[in-house]
């Protein structure tokens, strides 16, 4: 089985709560192809180089809080969230990430002169691999004005062409928006009306109205929490509708199975394994690790520590502020760019006044 992130900007939290479940409860479903959009892009390359659970969670609300903390949040002129990522991925992907994941992280990116969509599988260099994701989460108007390239050619998000790759048939779609994907949120709705925006099935609902809108906006880390919690326990449910948690010696069976085009299991699997079943039910009472748990509570504590937060986090007081705080980030961001463009002598010079 393959598996496919779809693009959601911050809502990307979810796909980090199910990635949690995965590789605690099924890390045998990650040794194949994994691919996404934007978000589901980072999700991917993260899962397929086995980055620690807490350095996902942690360098997730670090943009989130960058964010949050200027005027405009991620508009503002200060704020770059395409170099917040650039510094992300340099940081924790290892120096043979490329090798790692060459023909099975299938990034999808939508080359910008045409409009039409493009999967990237194999990168060259661990430069390459950043090049394509940065490409694959350039929002025009959000990330910049200039869409980055990637082997000579322009490139933005995958999500205005394909915003949920389908691999193959046996492919399990993660979207954070309720609709038709595998393992998605289920709102107490009618369910009657689908809307199919890039290959992705969103429901019409109030929920995911409001899940919309908080993909360029970042909501508080106590929704984040939340969130990420809700994609850990629908890819649990996922999981255990499907008998997809088993114990060590029906995976070691299930691994000597070679899958032909039409998927059935091997005659000596046992569904009826009380070593599974006994699994399956821990794995339902179960949380998400002490280790991710640690990193958000301690991003809601600093999210709500001090005055000045405990005092800007009413809205109508932000929003009172903004004559005030919006001309000082146009300021601020001006000081920046000129800086960086100053002399490499003289711009030193002037940063360490």
């Amino acid at each position: 089985m393959n598996l496919s992130f779809a693009g959601c900007g911050f809502l990307g939290i979810y796909h980090v709560g199910v990635a949690v479940c995965f590789k605690k409860y099924a890390p045998h479903l990650l040794l194949e192809k994994i691919g996404g959009a934007s978000a589901g892009a980072l999700s991917a390359c993260c899962l397929l180089c086995d980055l620690p659970l807490g350095s996902m969670t942690s360098d997730f609300f670090r943009v989130v809080n960058e964010a949050r903390r200027h005027s405009l949040g991620p508009f503002s002129p200060s704020f770059n969230i395409q170099t917040c990522l650039f510094e992300g991925l340099q940081k924790h992907l290892p120096e043979d990430a490329h090798k790692r994941v060459s023909g099975r992280l299938h990034i999808s990116m939508t080359r910008v002169h045409d409009g039409k969509n493009v999967i990237i599988s194999e990168f060259e260099s661990r430069d390459e691999l950043l090049q394509a994701l940065l490409c694959a989460c350039f929002i025009p108007g959000f990330s910049g004005i200039f869409p980055p390239r990637f082997r000579g050619v322009r490139y933005m998000d995958g999500a205005f062409s394909d915003n949920l790759p389908i691999l193959d048939e046996n492919t399990i779609t993660v979207s954070p928006f309720c609709g038709e994907s595998d393992i998605c949120p289920r709102d107490q709705s009618s369910q009657l009306f689908h809307l199919n925006w890039a290959n992705t099935s969103i429901e019409i609902s109030r929920q995911n109205v409001n899940r919309f809108v908080r993909i360029l906006f970042p909501p508080r880390p106590e929704f984040l929490s939340k969130f990420c919690q809700q994609g850990f326990d629908d890819a649990m449910q996922f999981l255990h509708r499907n008998n997809l948690i088993n114990c060590r010696r029906c995976v070691a069976v299930q691994s000597t199975f070679v899958v032909s085009e039409t998927v059935a299991q091997p005659q000596d699997f046992d569904p009826e394994c009380r070593e599974c079943k006994k699994h399956r039910n821990d794995a339902l009472s179960s949380n998400m690790p002490e280790t991710v748990l640690d990193v958000i509570q301690d991003y809601i504590e600093q999210a709500n520590k001090g005055l000045a937060n405990w005092i800007f986090k009413h809205r109508g007081i932000k929003l009172l502020s903004l004559p005030a705080t919006v001309p000082l980030d146009f300021f601020m961001a001006t000081v920046s760019k000129t800086v960086k463009q100053l002399p490499k002598p003289f711009g030193k010079t002037f940063a360490s006044a």
